[in-house]
């Protein structure tokens, strides 16, 4: 299996969902399609990973609401217990930064400015998902053991990335509206 198949048992062994519950949830974290997800679940299916039950809907197909087995729920144990390797980093702000010297600094810097707004707007609307998650779950969310706890903390690292992200791209524009870098090295926030 591979790591999306896991991914998607982990998420039906917090909740049973629907392949497009499951597209919406994954890419919170990793990003993939309705094309990618259904054939995944009718495998798991095949190898006895996950059952599902149909619910009947007027107007529109009847939705498939899948539930890991026991075999999916030990499987997923077991994957969760390996070593987990290191991120891969696919961004392309990250390649045209590396490139922005080709253009010139008024340009430079609206690029720097375009991606510190979306980082802001991530952070408001992350921010506010997790107020909608506290209200959601209550005391749940109190216990480690609670399904909640995950989408927590998951929640708050995507909060801290966009709060990071900010400040990179303010620091570089900073940088951009000084006009002297000279002291690079010692302006870094992030040494």
């Amino acid at each position: 299996m591979n790591t999306l198949s896991y991914g998607l048992l982990g998420f039906l062994a917090n909740q049973s969902m629907s392949g497009y519950d499951l597209t919406s949830k994954m890419n919170l974290f990793w990003h993939t399609r309705h094309s990618h997800i259904y054939p995944l679940l009718a495998k798991l299916e095949e190898d006895g990973y996950v059952e599902f039950r149909l619910v009947q809907q007027s107007g529109k197909p009847d939705k498939k609401i899948y539930t890991p087995t026991n075999k999916g729920l030990e499987a997923t144990k077991k994957w969760l217990e390996e070593v987990t390797s290191e991120p891969v980093t696919k961004d392309e702000m990250l390649l045209k930064t590396y490139c922005l010297h080709i253009l010139d600094k008024e340009k430079a810097m609206q690029i720097i400015k375009a991606r510190e707004e979306m980082y802001s707007n991530k952070f408001l609307t992350y921010k506010q998902k997790i107020e909608d998650l506290k209200k959601e779950s209550g005391k749940e969310l109190l216990s480690t053991d609670s399904g909640y706890f995950g989408r927590f903390v998951i929640l708050n690292k995507i909060l801290g990335d966009s709060k990071w992200g900010m400040e990179w791209c303010q620091w570089v524009y900073s940088l951009y509206s000084n006009g002297n870098i000279s002291n690079i090295f010692e302006e870094n926030p992030f040494k």
